[in-house]
């Protein structure tokens, strides 16, 4: 009969222990006060962003504390500029015109298939500054800079990406494009004045 028993004891133990473990292989969430893990949390987060308009002051705020703010002083600086950015966004015209320096020997060779992904809202922030962070310095003297303005309808703009470079880098007014700017329309190029 003690034989038995063991064997009784042994087996549920065994049992318990694989229920035990299925359950902890299969649990995406943290058992302790029902919270889930920070990376699924923040995959979450990043899930409910489709537009710019799903943005409010309390998803700014999760954006701070998912993404950094270490280019600013402090968390309330990081708040106050991306969200003035959030509104900025959020009024643009669908489609966009947004705007890219590049550098080439000749017009002829911008490749408007291939658009690149990095770009800014604004016609004035394309100056030396913007060259510099491109490695204008070291383009041999037949490369010239040109802007590059192109059309983009919202759906296209990596929204979380964006955040995250103007978290990074707020003096850059980056917009991101998804897919390396393949669903944008190239507008038109023209050679950058004063360079």
């Amino acid at each position: 009969m003690s034989d038995l028993k063991k064997h009784i004891k042994t087996t549920l133990k065994e049992f318990v222990a694989k229920v035990i473990k299925e359950e902890f292989d299969n649990d995406t969430y943290s058992n302790h006060k029902g919270m889930k893990p920070f990376q699924q949390r923040k995959e979450d987060f990043i899930n409910s962003i489709k537009s710019f308009n799903d943005l409010t002051d309390d998803k700014i705020r999760e954006c701070l504390d998912y993404f950094g703010y270490e280019a600013f002083n402090n968390e309330e600086d990081a708040f106050e500029d991306l969200k003035e950015k959030i509104e900025f966004y959020q009024q643009m015209p669908n489609p966009v015109i947004l705007y890219r320096a590049i550098g080439v020997k000749d017009k002829k060779m911008i490749k408007t298939d291939e658009l690149g992904e990095h770009y800014t809202p604004y016609k004035w922030n394309i100056n030396g500054d913007t060259l510099l962070s491109i490695g204008y310095e070291n383009w041999d003297e037949e490369t010239k800079p040109y802007v590059m303005e192109v059309s983009v309808p919202h759906t296209e703009i990596d929204i979380i990406q964006t955040i995250i470079q103007n978290l990074s880098f707020p003096n850059e007014h980056e917009i991101n494009l998804k897919n390396k700017g393949k669903g944008a329309k190239f507008v038109k190029a023209y050679k950058l004045k004063g360079f």
